[in-house]
């Protein structure tokens, strides 16, 4: 299952107040790169819709779940609080022209080296274009072909290494289940004019004292 946020964050995350643990979400089956799966119809409908302005981002969230056979009376409930979070709590507007996120905001605290050295090697895996290693860093669950369709056709940018500045407490998140210890990751990627579009999600583990990275999807 993955954690789907109806408008496209790399649409939004600029929009001044934005909080991606704050804004509309809803579960949806299988990982976004799978074309096949709920998720993966989702997020390839919601990659053909223009993206120019709050009310194009907020349609192509609605219309992206339609693509995927989700109900229409779910799809109005995602499009009403979609609506009321950044229409109500954020007060914009939907003429509201998106701005392109060119910077981080200054980070709390880095991340600890163990845990920083095993996403940096993931992110390294993923400018160079390793599938293979990739594959094997989310348990065999993503296919190579699915993770190249996503980095060289869907989105397709230079990515680049990023500064160590990215590696910061505020991109992992402490697990609530105590059966499953650890961290969830939501890392922005990078090009050389600054964050990329895409960004990589997953889980890490601690384990006799070392860190194991789990790649769960790569996102827009």
């Amino acid at each position: 299952m993955g954690d789907h946020l109806i408008v496209m964050h790399s649409a939004v995350r600029a929009v001044p107040g934005y909080d991606r643990h704050e804004t509309p979400s809803m579960l949806l089956d299988g990982a976004s790169v799978a074309t096949e799966t709920e998720h993966g119809r989702v997020v390839t409908a919601q990659l053909t819709r223009r993206h120019e302005t709050l009310e194009d981002a907020i349609d192509a969230g609605f219309f992206a779940l339609g693509a995927a056979g989700i109900t229409k009376g779910i799809r109005r409930q995602a499009r009403a609080a979609c609506e009321d979070y950044f229409y109500n709590r954020l007060r914009l507007t939907p003429d509201y022209v998106l701005p392109r996120l060119e910077s981080l905001p200054p980070a709390l605290e880095p991340l600890p080296e163990g845990m920083q050295k095993v996403l940096e090697d993931l992110v390294e895996y993923v400018v160079d274009g390793d599938y293979e290693e990739l594959r094997e860093l989310s348990g065999e669950l993503l296919e190579e072909d699915d993770l190249r369709r996503r980095l060289e056709e869907d989105v397709p940018e230079a990515l680049v290494l990023p500064p160590r500045e990215i590696y910061r407490v505020e991109a992992i998140t402490k697990s609530e289940d105590a059966e499953a210890p650890g961290w969830a990751f939501f890392l922005e990627l990078w090009t050389d004019d600054g964050p990329a579009r895409l960004h990589v999600e997953g889980e890490i583990e601690e384990a006799n004292g070392r860190y194991e990275a789990r790649l769960l999807d790569i996102l827009p």
